[in-house]
């Protein structure tokens, strides 16, 4: 192959994918797209593409093979010449003339190039996913075939397995904090410690998500708005307490522990429910 006649191959691959819709071209040589191309114009029937298209591809085929010697092109199973391949397209011309309905039925050709590619993309996406699928099959079910369903109730036992132990780990460490805050607290105010708790959990179990967002915000400083911010203002009043021994950060992180157990606790209900 000499190397090369410039040529911008951009804009060939922009060429042809536009006139014959040749979507896989981007790790392809010269001389493989050269001859896909010519395989897919010899399949094709111009009468039913707008001009315009044979154009493009016409264009296509002459900044290409100006970029592959001509003693070469026979080995792609192509015409000897050039000349031979061009000559070839020009059989292949639309020979009708254009009347007053051809910019309607250019205009529908455009259309219709443009909704194959999106369909191109769209076949190739789904082959993604069912590869992916296929591959997710295998490790859950190395032996055997599995359904969709089926995978899914896997995947959902594999995640309550998960929760189970997940769960008493986290209340391991929760009360390992507590202690740990215990220890600087004073009788009464260990006291008002579980009592923080117990306001804390009677809030998450309201499931007010603007009283949770509330505290997760640590804004002591709210209005009271109905009977169950009352149990807000008032959680906010112990800490307030506590926060003589415990600073804010500390006690924000108890509750926020807390409310992962919580949350942990109901997605595991979810699942077995």
């Amino acid at each position: 192959m000499n190397n090369e006649t410039n040529f911008n191959r951009g804009r060939v691959e922009g060429l042809l994918i536009r006139s014959l819709s040749l979507f896989r071209y981007q790790k392809l040589s010269n001389e493989q797209l050269l001859q896909l191309a010519w395989e897919e114009i010899q399949r094709r029937n111009f009468d039913i593409y707008c001009l315009d298209r044979y154009k493009l591809c016409r264009t296509a085929f002459e900044l290409l093979l100006d970029a592959i010697e001509e003693n070469r092109l026979v080995t792609l199973g192509l015409p000897r010449t050039k000349q031979e391949v061009l000559d070839y397209l020009e059989t292949r011309k639309q020979t009708i003339e254009l009347d007053p309905d051809d910019g309607i039925i250019l205009a529908l050709s455009s259309q219709l190039g443009h909704v194959e590619y999106k369909l191109q993309l769209a076949n190739d996406q789904l082959k993604f996913f069912n590869d992916r699928f296929e591959r997710i099959k295998t490790l859950v079910y190395p032996n055997q075939y599995s359904s969709f369903e089926t995978l899914r109730a896997e995947v959902k036992r594999l995640k309550v397995q998960d929760l189970t132990s997940q769960i008493p780990l986290k209340k391991q460490e929760l009360e390992q904090l507590i202690n740990t805050a215990k220890e600087r607290l004073a009788r009464a105010e260990r006291y008002i410690l579980e009592e923080l708790f117990r306001k804390h959990s009677r809030i998450l179990q309201t499931n007010n998500n603007s009283n949770v967002e509330r505290l997760n915000n640590n804004n002591s400083n709210v209005e009271t708005l109905n009977d169950d911010d009352s149990n807000v203002e008032r959680l906010n009043e112990l800490k307030e307490i506590l926060s003589e021994t415990l600073t804010q950060e500390e006690l924000q992180t108890l509750l926020n522990k807390q409310t992962e157990i919580f949350n942990l606790e109901k997605h595991l209900n979810n699942l077995q429910n």
